[in-house]
């Protein structure tokens, strides 16, 4: 909380506020209240100056306190004029004018003038103008101190922005190794980690994007090779062209549409334009026919092919076809790498959330490694590095994407009797309205 950037712009803003007030308010009240001090001093001393009598300076007693209370009257000869006074005619009368008399009975004793001297007015109106001028003073200072303060903050801010800036810039020129110092840890710093972690996802991806493309080129440069040699030789007649050679040339076509018929299905899961259907699929069934379908190539291979299926109802909702594609491709993959004289096992298990299928060889498996990278396009192990083998590096690709388009996930492992374990997990069919009761 204290570390947001809403907290501390707010608190800035705040702290900005209450600090030009209670700047301009203690620079008012102190100098001002001085200044109205020495203006009070300075008038009262010129006050009693200017206007005490001479007579009235001892000790006077114009009103007998034993008489009666005096009376305050207004004089009808002379609009505006008080007379205050006693029945034995002392007091106190005050003209329009400002004129005060004293009088104790028939006699005058002094006449003052009480209105307001010159440097009375002079001072007063100085008195404004000092107060007038000290509060834009103080005003002014703390405005410049607070756009300085406002400049410094804004500082902190855009710095690390215009530095995410330039380096989004080399992003987009292509230097995908280009990271920002992170030094924060508020909204702007998380940014900050954010921009780096996508710079890292980008340079990773344009690496696989690299090797991928080396890979198609290979993968199509191999097969081609073959046909065009062979094609040649056949055109200049130094190799006949017997069913043989013919059977070859076709099977390296097959090859061919197969690698290119992987891509277009991974090129269609990546758009999102790769349709699935909605069929009620019994898995049971779906791999007693596909293991029934792999028997041959099982047997000519010397492997044993069995299947473990599931004592419960196996019921999916998919695509029967893109499901059968993944049985063939995980038991493709594991007759591939099986010796002669050992098993491979397809197992189901079912419950009334999930459906598991297990596909499980004998072979020699792979480096521990490498098991992260099992399911990344063109990607070949060490036991599958081998010229012979004419996989694609694309089966398992395939794989992870249509068991996720169906809403599962499919996980590699390495038993301890050796081998290696593929393990697809699927949504039972009513999973989603169990689990929303």
């Amino acid at each position: 909380m204290l570390r947001s950037l809403w907290f501390r712009l707010t608190g800035t803003v705040v702290a900005l506020v209450i600090f030009t007030l209670g700047l301009a308010l203690i620079a008012t009240l102190v100098i001002a209240g001085r200044q109205l001090t020495e203006f009070i001093q300075n008038t009262s001393d010129e006050i009693i100056k200017i206007t005490a009598p001479a007579d009235l300076a001892g000790d006077q007693t114009l009103v007998d306190p034993g008489s009666d209370p005096p009376s305050i009257k207004f004089n009808e000869d002379t609009p505006g004029s008080i007379e205050i006074g006693t029945d034995s005619g002392a007091g106190i009368s005050v003209s329009p004018d400002g004129a005060v008399e004293i009088t104790t009975g028939d006699q005058a004793l002094s006449q003052i003038d009480v209105r307001i001297p010159e440097i009375v007015r002079s001072q007063s109106a100085q008195l404004a103008r000092d107060v007038q001028s000290t509060v834009l003073v103080a005003v002014g200072v703390s405005g410049f101190l607070a756009i300085l303060a406002g400049t410094w903050l804004f500082w902190q801010i855009t710095r690390p922005l215009t530095r995410l800036r330039d380096a989004a810039e080399q992003i987009a020129a292509g230097k995908l190794d280009t990271r920002v110092r992170v030094k924060s840890k508020d909204e702007v710093g998380q940014v900050g980690l954010a921009f780096n972690h996508m710079a890292g996802e980008l340079q990773h991806q344009e690496g696989l994007r690299k090797v991928m493309v080396a890979d198609i080129a290979h993968e199509l440069r191999t097969p081609l090779s073959v046909m065009q040699v062979n094609l040649e030789a056949m055109k200049d007649e130094l190799l006949p062209a017997s069913p043989e050679e013919l059977e070859g040339l076709h099977h390296e076509v097959i090859r061919l549409s197969r690698l290119v018929e992987d891509l277009r299905l991974l090129s269609l899961a990546d758009s999102g334009n790769l349709h699935l259907r909605s069929d009620l699929i019994d898995v049971n069934a779906l791999v007693e026919t596909a293991v029934r379908r792999m028997k041959p190539q099982a047997e000519a291979q010397g492997v044993i092919l069995g299947a473990t299926l599931s004592s419960k109802p196996a019921t999916i909702v998919g695509d029967e076809d893109k499901l059968h594609q993944v049985l063939a491709n995980l038991m493709s993959n594991a007759l591939r790498f099986t010796p002669s004289g050992k098993r491979v096992e397809v197992g189901v298990q079912a419950d009334l959330q999930q459906v598991t299928l297990q596909v499980a060889d004998e072979g020699q498996g792979i480096d521990p490694t490498d098991l992260p990278d099992l399911f990344e396009r063109f990607f070949k192990g060490d036991r599958a590095r081998s010229r012979n083998d004419s996989g694609s590096g694309l089966g398992l690709s395939i794989v992870k994407q249509l068991v996720e388009l169906h809403g599962g996930q499919v996980q590699a492992g390495l038993p301890e009797s050796g081998g290696l374990q593929v393990t697809v997990w699927l949504p039972a069919a009513g999973a989603e309205s169990l689990s929303s009761q």
